[in-house]
């Protein structure tokens, strides 16, 4: 190589598209490097040899460079074009090249990183060596062809990443109020599930703190009395008012409680708007019989998630390339004498794995042998109760690839009942069904999602 002007890239309007097309005959590689606007182009032969880079700015050149790609068709170079699944910013210039009836296909971005000091001894990377890394592996190892996602997929998708920042805000808002009441009303969690139950809302809008509960009395009874619809007794209404009296908090200035019926506020609105979203998820996976059979153990949302972000189970040949697609699979880093921990690689789509992670919690809560089986784990004893849940999500990943084929859920099948100190009658083989809170909701605990994001 010779240093910098190996990598000199010729701006696409530049580009002498006659002296190209004799260097190449039997066929080329067309590989993309994206970015934000500043794409580069390595144009090389069937072998992997490149011939050309080629710079152009997008959207501006864009169609200069698609004219290009139109007179190697009319030439009969049979250009195959490749890329990385950069974000969203190839996906226009990828539209493109589809519609043109170009084949496309997409490389593994770990494929190139890791050829990028095979190809020239230098570990760096900048992105006429990285449209040149694409040439070269595309050649050496084609990457999978690329085929648009139906509009089903598409819609699915949607909904599910309109949901993902409403839960994210309900869970920072959560948060806030867990804070506040800790601080200035700290009885209040002995009377609300401030996740699952919602009369709450009202009481903390109207009265924000224990000081308006305790002045308004019997009108802060009234609306907790109506908010709950009379799911609320009067002595448990009572026990709250009383709560707000003698509480042991700090006393809340005016600006706290202002700051405090905001958060109540928001935590209703974003409720509301988790419902819809979750309400219209539910519709769609429901009309896919896949996605609907593995909502029955996961609930909708989450399936919702690996059919968008993942794809159908029924695309993968086994249990293990559904888990490792998910980022569930381990990775060991030992060398010598030093033995390194195992840990999931984290390759999937982390959304999947959080709700994943959400769907497991609720899986532990309502079956005993799953509960038993996590305690017994060394993680769990060793007080790494997170790393005992991950491996829950291991099995029920793996338990989705055979449902989603049509076999009956069975929590039973999962564990070996004969290691576990369990009662006959607490090991059950039947159908379980997801709850009716399995749409991916509170609580959401903060470690358990960085550690599984």
């Amino acid at each position: 190589m010779k240093g910098k002007r190996s990598y000199a890239a010729t701006d696409v309007e530049q580009l002498d598209v006659q002296a190209l097309l004799l260097l190449v005959t039997v066929g080329c590689i067309v590989a993309i490097d994206v970015a934000k606007t500043k794409f580069v182009v390595a144009v090389a032969t069937a072998g992997g040899e490149v011939l050309k880079l080629v710079r152009f700015e997008h959207p501006r050149q864009t169609s200069a460079f698609l004219g290009v790609l139109r007179r190697f068709q009319e030439a009969k170079c049979k250009p195959v074009v490749v890329m990385e699944p950069t974000g969203t910013y190839g996906d226009a210039v990828r539209h493109q090249c589809h519609a043109m009836g170009l084949p496309v296909h997409m490389m593994p971005p770990k494929h190139s990183h890791d050829f990028a000091e095979v190809l020239d001894g230098v570990p760096s990377m900048h992105d006429p060596k990285a449209a040149t890394v694409l040439a070269r592996l595309q050649a050496i190892k084609p990457a999978r062809p690329w085929e648009p996602e139906s509009v089903a997929r598409r819609d699915l998708r949607a909904w599910v990443d309109q949901r993902r920042p409403i839960a994210r805000t309900l869970a920072l808002y959560q948060g806030h109020l867990e804070a506040m009441l800790a601080r200035h009303w700290p009885e209040f969690a002995a009377h609300f599930d401030v996740y699952d139950q919602r009369s709450w809302f009202a009481l903390l809008k109207e009265f924000p703190g224990p000081e308006a509960v305790s002045a308004a009395g019997e009108a802060a009874a009234q609306t907790l009395r109506k908010a709950s619809r009379g799911h609320l007794g009067q002595a448990r209404i009572r026990a709250i008012v009383d709560s707000a009296r003698s509480t042991t908090g700090v006393p809340m200035t005016a600006g706290e409680q202002e700051r405090l019926r905001v958060i109540a506020d928001q935590i209703e609105v974003q409720t509301r708007r988790l419902d819809a979203v979750d309400a219209t998820l539910a519709a769609l996976v429901a009309e896919d019989e896949v996605l609907r059979r593995i909502a029955t153990v996961v609930g909708p949302a989450c399936a919702g998630a690996i059919g968008s972000l993942v794809g159908s189970p029924l695309d993968f040949p086994n249990a293990r390339a559904l888990e490792k697609a998910i980022g569930l699979n381990l990775k060991e880093k030992s060398s010598g004498n030093k033995q390194g921990q195992m840990s999931i690689t984290k390759r999937g789509p982390g959304e999947v794995r959080r709700l994943l992670f959400m769907a497991a919690l609720r899986f532990l809560k309502d079956d005993a042998t799953a509960r038993a089986w996590c305690h017994a784990r060394k993680a769990y004893v060793g007080d790494q109760k997170i790393k005992a849940v991950v491996a829950l999500m291991r099995k029920l990943a793996r338990a989705l690839w055979h449902v989603a084929r049509g076999e009956v859920f069975d929590a039973a099948k999962l564990f070996d009942t004969r290691r576990l100190d369990l009662p006959s009658h607490t090991i059950r083989r039947t159908n379980t069904a997801a709850p009716a809170s399995s749409l991916g909701r509170a609580p959401e605990p903060c470690q358990g999602g960085a550690a599984i994001a």
